[in-house]
């Protein structure tokens, strides 16, 4: 079996990605393309799961491309990762009647959300991990437009949907691995099995239920790259589709976070921080942490929480303030944030009494969307560096409340060092400055594309090339700089991640005047 080739496909919200791997986890080549995405207003936000489709077509026939001829008659598996808090309907051709809906960009679920919510109770938590997603979607559907969704055969993911193109299935072969569960609102997370109980609290009932995919493993085979597709893709008819999991822990796989208590930081767009775990548990008491199920099979768990759009926020910063407007769009990456870090890092930790709250789309964990962005704090002595320092560190405060949260949920976890992946991995200041509020080791790891490397280990255990996927992921995640907490600067930032818990404390009621004012701000 030497020489055979996997690839991994990531469907971002913004860029979908493809890597073409040996049997080994050696990239041979990877390609990207953009993903469409249409917001017309504030709170809407749609996808259209055709131009994924097509996407995802083109960035493999690139790798392909690069690869070279004898590589395409090699390629042993296909797994595709995606965005995991979404939801879009096909009927039973598997056409797709809806657009696919971002969920952490359109909010258009949020009042079915919160209904279900209270309808359900603690139930909800215990049983799916977290606040629903999709669940909340169907009964937004079913009110708004009947008719289409009596035209739902099944309510599929992005990659679902995207692979289920791909291997030319039929609505009845629709899949969703477990990973997924966490934000349907349907299933028993914990069992990995759709729960009638929630079906029937929900109101969704037994059509509900129907419209729901079969739930199988990570590394089931689930379908054959059909002629049309692999034309597309530039590869060889029969190519095993594997159902491949979320795009957060098939990075985490790829990251090589496979042994209880190693810590992940994903530094991108939508900042996670996550763990990896034996158990599952809800976090009933700070609902800061999700558990996912990993796609290392039963027993193997993540816990997880993220800050929505957070990565936006920083280019927001440089774009706005990091530079003259003239250089911003010149200077969208790299440029503007070695600019900033140099200034931001002869500020003293703790940002001289400055705070800064990140979440300029609502808080996601816990759930609380109310909650804005904000600096608190600020004199005239404070400059540019100053609230740059303190966005950075406020990323890190919410990682130590995390922390605080899993330490108290699993008292018995005992901590290790932190990987960090994602654009922001290249910031040194930003890994010493959560190096030492967490005050834990954190690694910066050598890696082109965790998402991607994670589908190709997933697709290569599917295709029978790779038998352990925890062995393959420890071997292949290879350490880069490592940052030491400092010990002084810890103690410093204790006291600040109290501070900061205080402010999010006191501006409670601030924050729901804010909201009331932003949902009313057109009356006369």
């Amino acid at each position: 079996m030497a020489g055979q080739y996997l690839i991994g496909v990531d469907l971002g919200t913004s860029v979908v990605k493809a890597g073409l791997y040996d049997a080994e986890g050696g990239l041979v080549a990877q390609a990207a393309r953009p993903a469409p995405l249409r917001q017309p207003a504030a709170g809407i936000a749609e996808q259209d799961g055709e131009e994924f489709v097509a996407a995802a077509a083109a960035a493999m026939r690139e790798v392909m491309s690069r690869a070279g001829g004898p590589a395409a008659a090699q390629v042993a598996g296909v797994a595709f990762a995606g965005q995991m808090g979404g939801a879009m309907a096909v009927d039973r051709r598997f056409r797709a009647l809806t657009p696919w809906y971002p969920s952490g960009l359109d909010g258009r679920y949020l009042p079915h959300q919160q209904e279900l919510a209270e309808r359900a109770g603690p139930r909800l938590i215990e049983l799916c991990g977290d606040l629903p997603i999709m669940a909340p979607r169907m009964l937004w559907w079913r009110r708004e437009s009947p008719e289409r969704y009596r035209r739902i055969a099944k309510v599929v993911t992005l990659a679902g949907y995207v692979a289920g193109r791909m291997a030319g299935l039929q609505a009845d072969r629709a899949f969703v691995d477990p990973s997924y569960l966490t934000w349907v609102g349907l299933g028993d997370t914990a069992r990995h099995r759709w729960s009638e109980e929630l079906a029937e609290v929900t109101g969704l009932g037994g059509g509900g239920l129907a419209r729901m995919p079969r739930i199988v493993p990570a590394t089931e085979v689930v379908g054959h790259l059909a002629r049309e597709a692999a034309t597309a893709c530039g590869l060889a008819e029969g190519i095993p589709v594997a159902a491949g999991a979320g795009d957060q822990p098939a990075g985490f796989v790829g990251a090589g976070l496979v042994d209880d208590g190693q810590l992940i930081d994903v530094a991108g767009t939508f900042p996670v921080f996550g763990v990896c775990s034996g158990r599952y548990f809800a976090d009933h008491d700070s609902r800061m942490l999700k558990p996912i199920a990993s796609p290392l099979g039963a027993g193997a768990w993540y816990s997880m929480m993220y800050i929505n759009g957070g990565g936006l926020t920083h280019r927001w910063f440089a774009e706005q303030f990091g530079l003259p407007a003239s250089d911003a769009d010149a200077a969208a990456g790299g440029a503007a944030f070695a600019e900033l870090d140099a200034a931001a890092g002869q500020v003293a930790p703790g940002s001289d009494g400055l705070f800064c709250v990140p979440h300029l789309m609502g808080r996601a964990c816990p759930n609380e969307p109310e909650v804005r962005g904000a600096w608190v704090g600020f004199t005239w002595t404070h400059g540019q560096a100053h609230f740059y320092r303190a966005l950075l560190e406020s990323v890190a405060y919410e990682y130590a409340l995390a922390c605080r949260a899993l330490r108290a949920a699993a008292p018995e976890a005992v901590l290790g060092e932190v990987r960090v992946i994602g654009g922001g991995a290249a910031s040194d200041l930003w890994n010493r400055i959560k190096a030492a509020v967490l005050g834990l080791p954190y690694v910066r790891l050598a890696l082109p594309d965790a998402a991607t490397l994670g589908s190709a280990i997933v697709a290569g255990h599917a295709a029978g090339l790779i038998p352990d996927m925890a062995a393959a992921a420890r071997r292949v995640a290879r350490p880069g700089a490592r940052y030491l907490p400092d010990a002084n600067a810890h103690r410093r930032y204790r006291a600040c991640v109290d501070a900061y818990c205080a402010v999010l404390r006191e501006f409670g009621g601030a924050y729901a005047a804010l909201a009331d004012l932003r949902a009313h701000g057109s009356d006369s």
